[in-house]
């Protein structure tokens, strides 16, 4: 309790009183400058965060003016920031139009309104089979269904199987937690993929009557085809066969039936970075492998975002690439870096794709409820990041000058609840949205 008060003490001196650490000697007010450095220094070196380390950059990149700088060229673990450098790169290698494509073939042949053979799925992650993005994941099962019965198909003599391995490694991260591996935000991915990794079962609670809980899918392909088979007797398309989602069949020698393609990568990154899916993020890391070498590998995807943040300007020391999503406890990344990547999409001519997909303060994904009500509200566009003892918050903010603004706030190792270290954040943010900052 001690500490909140605290913390709660220094934030709201910052947010409300400016330059108040001046007014305590005589002579001229400092600079705003000046005067933010002392309140920024304030927060971050309180006893509270003895054991935690900060890494704080704020640049003007018209200007080249670095307004705060902390430990900016330190690793840290940088949690769901990962995601800035899995999104940045997918847009500026795969582009905002790019689709996943699912294709559906036989081993056999139609007539007579009978597809005599088994139906085939080759998938290539297509992470939009959800609830988040078809407000039913079973509307896409259904559609798919229905794409069969244009064909005029109404009986399946095979069995529903699979072909091809888009994805071929592990489903998990590199040094994701065992623990959470049951938990929706811990789920593996695949190239058959369902609603975001996770289906609702009933689970028993205390004695009392069951209750709905997310689960965390196991058997990607098995759910994937379960999902089909029950969208085609709901069509009335009758499958003589069963389920063979176990080995996948060779993807050459096939007959195409037709395929679907998943909305442009635009309309897909809201829904990876406003609510920090991670699983969407893990299916791009291994899409851009996919794409630029032909295997899906997450070793593969490790050295094509390395390159390109190597082309951005990034150190080389300066980030260590394990996933996609930021869950993996070995990624490491300096505020530089970030920075880095922030400023490079600036520059791109897709940035529009890449900045409305984040969170905006006071309105929707995880900075919906931080920063109502300030001058920050509307304005910073940020991605967060947690994880245990990792909290981070970049992206862009607005002076009240109109000053268009980098920031990275990444900090570790801290023993104060995550609030704490949020409230700081915000607070620096507040301070830069309602100043004027004007240039040297």
């Amino acid at each position: 309790m001690q500490r909140t008060v605290i913390i709660a003490t220094l934030v709201a001196s910052a947010l409300t009183s400016g330059a108040c650490a001046g007014h305590m000697q005589p002579g001229p007010s400092p600079s705003p400058r000046a005067a933010f450095r002392v309140t920024v220094d304030s927060l971050v070196d309180d006893r509270i965060f003895r054991s935690a380390q900060w890494g704080l950059l704020v640049v003007d990149p018209i200007t080249h003016d670095t307004l705060l700088s902390h430990n900016a060229g330190k690793l840290f673990v940088p949690a769901s920031n990962q995601k800035i450098l899995t999104s940045a790169t997918a847009i500026a290698l795969l582009g905002p139009e790019f689709r996943f494509v699912t294709r559906f073939a036989t081993n056999g042949t139609v007539h007579d309104a009978t597809l005599d053979g088994d139906l085939i799925v080759i998938g290539h992650g297509d992470p939009t089979f959800s609830d988040a993005m078809r407000g039913d994941f079973r509307n896409a099962f259904r559609e798919m269904a229905d794409s069969l019965a244009r064909l005029g198909i109404t009986r399946i003599r095979g069995s529903l199987r699979r072909a091809g391995d888009a994805f071929p490694d592990d489903q998990y991260g590199y040094g994701w937690e065992f623990d959470d591996q049951d938990e929706p935000y811990g789920a593996g991915i695949d190239e058959l993929f369902v609603n975001e990794g996770f289906v609702r079962a009933l689970r028993p609670s205390a004695g009392r009557e069951p209750v709905m809980r997310a689960v965390a899918i196991r058997d990607h392909a098995a759910a994937f085809l379960g999902a089909l088979r029950d969208a085609l007797a709901e069509r009335t398309i009758t499958l003589v066969g069963d389920i063979q989602s176990d080995t996948p069949v060779s993807d050459s020698g096939l007959t195409p039936l037709f395929a679907l393609s998943s909305v442009t990568l635009r309309q897909i990154l809201p829904h990876l970075m406003k609510p920090s899916q991670n699983q969407i993020a893990e299916i791009l890391y291994k899409t851009l492998a996919l794409e630029k070498t032909g295997v899906g590998s997450a070793d593969s995807a490790r050295r094509i975002i390395e390159r390109q943040l190597t082309a951005w300007g990034a150190e080389p020391d300066g980030f260590v690439v394990r996933d996609g999503s930021g869950l993996s406890r070995h990624d490491f990344v300096t505020p530089e870096t970030i920075v880095r990547v922030l400023d490079a999409m600036r520059l791109h001519r897709d940035f529009a794709a890449f900045y409305e997909a984040l969170p905006i303060a006071g309105v929707d994904g995880t900075l919906g409820n931080r920063m109502k009500g300030t001058a920050a509200d509307h304005n910073v566009r940020a991605k967060t990041g947690t994880v245990d003892k990792a909290r981070s918050l970049s992206g862009y903010v607005t002076t009240a000058d109109g000053r268009h603004l980098l920031f990275s706030f990444l900090c570790n190792n801290f023993t104060v609840p995550n609030h704490d270290v949020e409230r700081v954040q915000d607070a620096i943010l507040v301070w830069l949205a309602s100043r004027p900052f004007p240039a040297r």
